[in-house]
């Protein structure tokens, strides 16, 4: 009988991916080892308005696309993800905001093309990867504009926040991973990286120098290395800050009262112990 080579393929690392880990390595084991997020992961009205506008920048945002206000708003009301909204009240004040975040979007990007000259748009919704030795660093970005002067921009759109800084896009690991992922797959060629907020249009742009693209792929290999030799059957969950939020909390909470009661039989002396102890046995 003849058996199945065993896979080559390489491990591939990603921004979620590190956040998750370094967030609680017990959440990405249940994700990533373990494999039963589908079973714990909810819907959220988030993950549906977000989704939902990224799909239509998507379209408004490919070569050849139609680009008109109207187009835009047809292929919102089209598209439209129902999941994860509380109430039928709530779904339609996101309906109501999101019409108003693409008006002000359409309106932005006019005037955009107008101040900065032809910016083509190389990629959108497309998931980028370089070769990392162990592993494969890989991310999805919502969009890649190639300006005039060569500079590749990656553009992160946010539909929940309303401000970003200079600062807090130069501390984005994901930002930063895409960085990272553009200069190996476009040497010499200038990168930065943008936050867009989809609700206000405010935005924010940071570049990371050669030698901060080194030191934070040095970083990125060693977290990825903890990663990649984990024992992860020996990782047990601990309380810690985010518990609160996560989806997983009911099952942590049920592996504690499993520790506590394996704790208590350790402890607590058996009855036989316990009856002979009485007679000074």
């Amino acid at each position: 009988m003849r058996t199945k080579p065993a896979s080559t393929r390489k491990p591939a690392i990603s921004p979620t991916k590190l956040s998750t880990y370094l967030e609680c390595a017990v959440k990405y084991r249940y994700i990533y080892i373990d494999k039963i997020g589908r079973f714990y992961m909810k819907s959220r009205a988030a993950f549906s308005f977000g989704s939902t506008l990224h799909q239509v920048l998507q379209q408004y945002h490919e070569p050849g696309a139609e680009r008109s206000l109207t187009g835009m708003l047809s292929r919102f009301e089209e598209g439209w993800i129902s999941a994860g909204y509380a109430s039928a009240a709530q779904e339609q004040e996101h309906q109501a905001a999101g019409e108003q975040i693409l008006l002000a979007y359409h309106a932005s990007a006019e005037a955009r093309q107008e101040e900065l000259g032809p910016v083509e748009t190389i990629a959108t919704e497309r998931t980028i990867s370089c070769d990392m030795g162990r592993f494969k660093l890989t991310g999805r970005v919502d969009r890649i504009d190639l300006h005039v002067d060569g500079t590749l921009e990656v553009v992160d759109y946010k539909s929940g926040r309303l401000t970003v800084t200079e600062e807090e896009v130069a501390a984005s690991l994901a930002m930063n991973c895409y960085q990272l992922i553009l200069s190996k797959m476009y040497p010499g060629a200038p990168v930065c990286a943008t936050i867009y907020c989809l609700r206000s249009g405010e935005s924010a742009t940071a570049r990371l120098t050669e030698e901060g693209l080194a030191e934070f792929e040095r970083d990125i290999r060693d977290v990825a290395d903890v990663i990649l030799d984990m024992d992860w059957l020996e990782t047990a969950p601990v309380r810690i800050e985010h518990c609160a939020d996560c989806d997983f909390l009911s099952r942590c909470e049920g592996e504690w009262r499993r520790q506590e009661r394996a704790r208590r039989l350790h402890e607590e002396p058996a009855e036989d112990e316990q009856g002979f102890s009485e007679f000074g046995l």
